[in-house]
């Protein structure tokens, strides 16, 4: 794999610049540059979507107790997804758009799994006691204690 990894970062970069100046030919120059601006803004949302839906989806299992599958392969399929796009070249926003594709993203999200585990449930490995309390809000100011010896 080391040694083939240079051949594919070479065939990679020979596929962006092959496929923007056939975009160029095709559309011209000024539209082929405004294109590649809009995957670059684009590649951005992305990544910072995938940061904030991350929190969110953080957040939710911890106050309702769902379980987080496979949301770190959709959060890393929407972040990578995002870089391709930042790349200049055509070759790579296709591939994005695949990454971006909701059955690929569930796909990818298959390969990671997290688990969490609530009070009271039998996967809790040895938490299944479940001790009620009762809490007591005091609303006035309470006095230090005297410190004065007697």
């Amino acid at each position: 794999m080391i040694r083939t990894l240079p051949l594919l970062v070479l065939a990679a970069a020979a596929a962006e610049i092959t496929s923007i100046i056939w975009v160029g030919s095709l559309i011209g120059v000024v539209p082929t540059l405004l294109l590649m601006l809009l995957g670059g803004v684009v590649g951005v949302r992305l990544i910072a979507s995938a940061g904030m839906s991350v929190a969110a989806a953080l957040r939710s299992p911890v106050q309702s107790g769902s379980p987080l599958n496979g949301l770190g392969g959709k959060a890393a399929a929407r972040t990578a997804s995002g870089v391709l796009f930042l790349l200049p070249g055509f070759f790579s926003d296709a591939v994005a758009l695949l990454l971006f594709l909701a059955p690929v993203r569930r796909w990818i999200g298959s390969w990671f799994r997290i688990e969490t585990y609530t009070v009271g449930s039998a996967d809790n490995r040895g938490f299944d006691r479940v001790i009620e309390a009762e809490a007591i809000e005091i609303s006035s100011e309470i006095e230090p204690p005297d410190r004065t010896l007697r």
